[in-house]
């Protein structure tokens, strides 16, 4: 053989060892990969696991019964960087409920990404008009989470992230098959869940109880013997004349027989017909405004910010929130001093005003109000309350009985008020505590911890000459190593 051939064939034998090789790197590397994709232990690195869900979050995916589809609208790409950062929040976090449902067929959590502007067609298509919210179930339920309620707030700083609470509670919202039944009272001049006024409507409180899976409906009572058997709670939003005797006694008894559930709004100046009802549950609803001088619990154009709030379930959320409620005016609610003695019955003062306040008996004048101590009440005054029963039975358990909650306000449900600051949590959380659907979610917030360095101006300008020079310079130490390294 000659020099050239056997030249020839040692390259044609290199060239079949390099193939070789290279397919049997690449055979492990698919190996690895295939290995890697059904062995794996994901990792949730931040400082307090803010992205692993909970024993009990976990518990309640895998009983799902029905799919789960969610829609983010917010984006990377927004010039917010507020924006930016709970974008990955809300990524990193709804991708554990997707990934945890990932086995479970059709009834799993679907995540989808939809920037509203840039895929107009598909917003249009799903009925999404709203940016930087997570819808879930859009065509159906159509349940909306909204940024501000995924943290909690201290003196306008960012405190705990509360994903997993809100986004399990909203899954556990749309996918039960129980749908309770909330009635509206008609026939004395109500609020009306069918009306789209601004002002006299409270049609997007009906909705956003229909995406949270109640079944609502108006109840004439001038047809009526008896509240509807269905009837979970019902609601009286600012009767503006007083109910009949007849009436009022439908209610007692909706109450005591049946452990009925109500929640009423009075406003001020108005005959309501109902002072045997409040007597009987320990609630005093005076003929008085209250009066607020304080510029903290003011807005432009008048209305009434509530600041203070009771701890209970129906107001801690407004509390953790640093949230107030905004209305237009209040009639003071208090527990009756004069109330009959009964140990079954209890009541509990929810909202209140400032130190700054009163309550004003005299209102209906036309001349400026002024505290009169001989009549008005002294502030603080109260707004809201809540009265329960506790019904014993025959095996010394106690159960709950009838329960009534009564505010001395109604617009803050109305639609040009149900957004403002804490109004829609307020009522939501009077409804969900009325009918005992507050869900039992023990999973803690998250905490977020800010890494704070403390620079002197020196340190500050020698770190920014580091970042600026120190690149480059190393590059080129590393440069002058490699020259003389090869010049010996």
């Amino acid at each position: 053989m000659s020099f050239i051939e056997s030249f020839q064939s040692n390259r044609i034998a290199d060239r079949l060892h390099a193939i070789v090789q290279f397919l049997l790197v690449f055979m492990i590397l698919a190996a690895i990969n295939a290995i890697a994709m059904r062995s794996y232990t994901r990792f949730d690195t931040t400082l307090n696991r803010s992205f692993t869900l909970s024993a009990q979050t976990v518990a309640y995916l895998q009983q799902l019964q029905q799919p789960i589809n969610i829609i983010v609208t917010l984006t990377d790409q927004s010039r917010d960087l507020g924006i930016r950062g709970i974008y990955q929040d809300v990524k990193s976090l709804l991708s554990e409920y997707e990934y945890e449902t990932r086995n479970q067929g059709e009834n799993r959590v679907r995540i989808e990404y939809l920037d509203i502007y840039q895929q107009a067609r598909r917003a249009k298509e799903l009925g999404i008009t709203e940016e930087n919210a997570i819808v879930f179930n859009p065509r159906s339920q159509n349940k909306i989470v909204r940024i501000d309620e995924l943290y909690s707030l201290s003196q306008g700083d960012i405190q705990e992230f509360l994903g997993e609470t809100v986004f399990t509670q909203t899954i556990l919202e749309i996918s039960q098959d129980d749908r309770p039944k909330i009635y509206f009272a008609t026939g004395h001049g109500e609020l009306d869940p069918n009306n789209f006024s601004p002002d006299l409507g409270i049609s997007q409180f009906a909705d956003e109880l229909e995406s949270r899976n109640f079944a609502t409906e108006s109840l004439d009572f001038s047809t009526i013997t008896d509240i509807p058997n269905d009837a979970r709670l019902l609601i009286i939003p600012a009767p503006r004349s007083p109910f009949l005797p007849r009436e009022q006694e439908i209610l007692k008894s909706y109450l005591r027989r049946d452990s009925g559930r109500i929640i009423l709004m009075i406003e001020p100046g108005s005959e309501h017909g109902l002072d045997d009802l409040l007597f009987e549950w320990g609630i005093l609803a005076d003929d008085a405004i209250a009066v607020e001088m304080s510029r903290d619990s003011q807005i432009e154009g008048g209305d009434l910010l509530v600041r203070r709030f009771a701890p209970h379930p129906i107001t801690n959320e407004l509390l953790r929130l640093n949230m107030t409620l905004v209305t237009d005016r209040a009639r003071v609610v208090r527990e009756d001093p004069g109330r009959p003695i009964d140990e079954s019955l209890l009541v509990k003062e929810l909202m209140a005003t400032s130190d700054k306040s009163w309550g004003e008996k005299n209102f209906k004048s036309d001349s400026p109000p002024v505290y009169d101590s001989t009549v008005d009440l002294r502030g603080p005054v109260r707004v809201a309350a809540v009265s329960e029963r506790k019904v014993d039975s025959s095996l010394g358990i106690s159960i709950p009985g009838g329960r009534l909650i009564v505010f001395g306000t109604s617009n803050f449900l109305t639609n040009n008020r149900i957004s403002a600051s804490g109004n829609l949590f307020l009522a939501l959380n009077s409804v969900n505590y009325a009918i005992d659907r507050v869900a039992q979610l023990n999973i803690p917030p998250r905490p977020i911890r800010k890494v704070k360095l403390d620079l002197s101006m020196e340190q500050l300008l020698l770190s920014r000459y580091l970042i600026w020079l120190g690149p480059p310079a190393l590059v080129g130490l590393l440069g002058i190593l490699m020259y003389l390294a090869r010049r010996q």
